[in-house]
C-alpha cells in the first residue's frame, strides 16, 4: 500500500473521508473566511482536498498574509549570520490561515529584497495533497511533526544547511534533537500545542481532572470530542493506560468499546474546538489548550477553562521544511532564519496564541500567554505528555477502520 499522503492512491472518497475526519473548520468559520480573504483562497483547501489538486503557486491567485498592521517586526536577538550566496528574487511559501505575525512576511521582505508569494490552506492534509512530494512549487511549507519521518524517508523535503540558518542556536535545548527530526536535519520547529479538555465554567461548576469527565452522564448532550481519530483515540488509549501509538489491535479494540459506550452522550464530533466551545451548547470537550486561549481573547468569553487530564495526554508541534523541488533554496533558508529571529518568533506567538520552541523569544511573549497553563503548561506537565505518531500504513488502517465503524454505528 502507498503512503496516504503521497497522492497516488487516494480516490475521491478517501480525500473526502480524510477531509472530514481530519478538518479543523467549520461552515461558519469557512463563509468567515470567504468573507475576508475571498472565495478563491478560501475554497482551494476544500477542492484540493476533493480533487487531489497539484496546482503550483502560479496556477492559483496568490493570497496576502491575514491582513494586518504593516508594520514590520525588527529583528533583534538574532546571530550574526556568516556570508551566504544572495537570495533569489522570489520565495513561495505555504501556511496556515492565521498563523503568522503581523508584519513577519513585510520584515523578512524589507530585510532581504525578496519578494514573498504566501498563499494559505485550512487544512494540512488537503495541503499535503497540494504539495505532493516535490512542493508543487513551493519553497517552504509547514508540516506536522509527526508527518516528518515519512517525509524524510520518501525525499519530500530536503535536509537542511545549518550554516544558513545561525538562529538555530535561539531553539530551546528540548527541541535540539526532536524525535521525528534527529538534530533538525531536515525541519526546524515552528511552534507546538497540547491537546485537552476545555468546560464552561458556568455549567460545569466542579473542577474535572480526568478524561473520564468526558464520558459523565450528567453531560449527556453537551460533550464534544474531536473529528479526529488519533487524536481520539489517543485520548482514550491513555486513559485506558495504554500509549496513544497503540499497535495493539486488542487496545484499539478496548478504545474504540469504550467510545461506542461514549456516543450516547456526544453532541459533536468536531475539530473547529473555537466554535464548538464558544457556541453554548456545549459544555466539556477536546480542545486544543491554545484554542482557548483564542475563545478568550477573541470572543472575550472567560467561562472556559482548560486542563490536561491526569491520566496524561497528547502533545503535537508544526515545523518547517524546505521542499525537495524548491527553486529559492537560498531565499527558503534565511525565511526559516528569519522565523526563528527572537522578536519574530514572539510576534508568531503573541498573534496567533500557539508557544514556539524559541528560548530566546521568551522575553517578547505577552506575559498573558506566558501565564496561560492552555498554552504554556508547567514543564512537569509537558513530560507527561505524548507526541502521535506517524503509524505504518497497516497499523493507520486499523484506527480509521474502527473510527469509521464508531461514527456510522
Amino acid at each position: 500500500m502507498t503512503h496516504r499522503y503521497d497522492g497516488s492512491s487516494l480516490d475521491l472518497e478517501k480525500r473526502l473521508v480524510y477531509y472530514m475526519v481530519r478538518n479543523r473548520v467549520s461552515r461558519r468559520t469557512l463563509l468567515e473566511r470567504m468573507a475576508k480573504y475571498g472565495s478563491a483562497v478560501a475554497l482551494a483547501p476544500v477542492v484540493a482536498a476533493c480533487a487531489g489538486s497539484a496546482a503550483s503557486p502560479s496556477a492559483r491567485p496568490s493570497a496576502a498574509a491575514p491582513s494586518a498592521a504593516p508594520q514590520s517586526v525588527a529583528p533583534s536577538q538574532s546571530a550574526a549570520p556568516t556570508p551566504v550566496p544572495s537570495p533569489e528574487a522570489e520565495l513561495n511559501v505555504y501556511n496556515w490561515l492565521d498563523y503568522i505575525g503581523e508584519g513577519v512576511i513585510e520584515s523578512f521582505e524589507e530585510k532581504y529584497g525578496v519578494k514573498v508569494n504566501y498563499d494559505l490552506f485550512d487544512d494540512i492534509y488537503a495541503a499535503y495533497e497540494v504539495l505532493g512530494d516535490d512542493g508543487a512549487g513551493y519553497d517552504v511549507s509547514f508540516p506536522i511533526g509527526v508527518d516528518l519521518p515519512d517525509f524524510i524517508a520518501r525525499g519530500v523535503v530536503q535536509p537542511l544547511d545549518h550554516s544558513l540558518i545561525p538562529n538555530l542556536v535561539n531553539l530551546g535545548a528540548e527541541w535540539a534533537d526532536p524525535g521525528y527530526d534527529p538534530g533538525n536535519a531536515h525541519s526546524m520547529p515552528y511552534v507546538w500545542w497540547t491537546t485537552g479538555i476545555g468546560y464552561d465554567t458556568t455549567k460545569i461548576t466542579e473542577a474535572p481532572t480526568s478524561s473520564n469527565a468526558l464520558w459523565d452522564p450528567r453531560w449527556s448532550g453537551h460533550i464534544s470530542m474531536m473529528d479526529d481519530y488519533q487524536e481520539t483515540f489517543g485520548l482514550t488509549l491513555i486513559q485506558q493506560g495504554h500509549s496513544a501509538n497503540t499497535t495493539n489491535t486488542t487496545e484499539l479494540d478496548q478504545a474504540l468499546a469504550r467510545l461506542q459506550e461514549q456516543k450516547p452522550l456526544v453532541r459533536t464530533y468536531s475539530n473547529d474546538t473555537v466554535t464548538t466551545m464558544a457556541a453554548g451548547d456545549v459544555w466539556i470537550g477536546m480542545i486544543w489548550g491554545s484554542d482557548v486561549y483564542q475563545i478568550s481573547l477573541e470572543r472575550e468569553d472567560e467561562n472556559v477553562a482548560y486542563y490536561i487530564p491526569e491520566e496524561g495526554g497528547v502533545r503535537g508541534s508544526d515545523t518547517m521544511a524546505i521542499y525537495s523541488g524548491a527553486q529559492h533554496p537560498i531565499a527558503a533558508h534565511l525565511f526559516i532564519n528569519h522565523m526563528l529571529d527572537a522578536e519574530v518568533s514572539a510576534a508568531n506567538t503573541n498573534y496567533i496564541g500557539y508557544m514556539g520552541p524559541n528560548a530566546a523569544a521568551m522575553e517578547f511573549i505577552s506575559p498573558d500567554i506566558l501565564a496561560d497553563p492552555a498554552v504554556n503548561p508547567a514543564e512537569a506537565v509537558l513530560e507527561d505528555l505524548e507526541e502521535l505518531l506517524d503509524l505504518p500504513n497497516a497499523v493507520d488502517d486499523e484506527y480509521l477502520s474502527r473510527w469509521e465503524t464508531l461514527r456510522a454505528s
